[in-house]
């Protein structure tokens, strides 16, 4: 029972599981481990995995983990070049999500214009990740929920298993009338 109880301390539903499946009081036939030595096992196993997680942040502040993450390693935001997927298109204005808190709002160029469409893969120009500015007479940021990045070019085009779906027009036969024909009137 004390098992139990230190396993459901942990918080893992997968271990709360697997805890109940050796809490049995039945004999299982066939096998020829001891009840103490599986649950010497399973102890041994639970305390790998919490060691498994300390152990990866053993010494790093807060501080030292938020200078080692990606986000501070960008940098400055302006000019930096990322990659984005475009998640929507209104018109010519692309919709492209580039990992970071909003998405980007670019306008599709002239030529090729067609193959920017959802799920391809674009190359960005970011200026700045969130437009936020305070207006005359405001005391609160106002944000336009995108971000300013300009458009470099297409790296990879969608895939052809995209959600547009072209439907060919059927042929009428000759002799049978067309479904939205007006019949002739006398």
């Amino acid at each position: 029972m004390r098992l139990v109880a230190r396993s459901l301390r942990l918080g893992s539903s997968l271990i709360r599981a697997s805890t109940f499946r050796y809490c049995s009081a039945a004999e299982s036939s066939g096998s020829n481990a001891t009840p103490s030595s599986s649950t010497d096992e399973f102890d041994e196993f639970v305390d790998s995995l919490g060691r498994d997680i300390t152990d990866m942040n053993k010494g790093l502040t807060f501080s030292r983990m938020l200078r080692q993450s990606k986000l501070v390693q960008l940098g400055d935001f302006n000019g930096r070049l990322v990659t984005g997927r475009i998640v929507h298109r209104v018109q010519d204005d692309l919709y492209i999500d580039f990992g970071l808190k909003f998405n980007a709002v670019c306008k599709a160029p002239a030529v090729n214009a067609e193959a920017y469409r959802e799920g391809a893969v674009v190359l960005l120009r970011l200026h700045d990740p969130e437009l936020s500015e305070r207006f005359l007479g405001s005391e609160h940021d106002l944000t336009l929920l995108e971000a300013d990045a300009t458009l470099v070019r297409l790296l990879r085009p969608a895939s052809g298993r995209g959600s547009e779906k072209v439907r060919m027009p059927r042929k009428a036969s000759d002799d049978a009338p067309a479904a939205d024909a007006v019949p002739a009137t006398a």
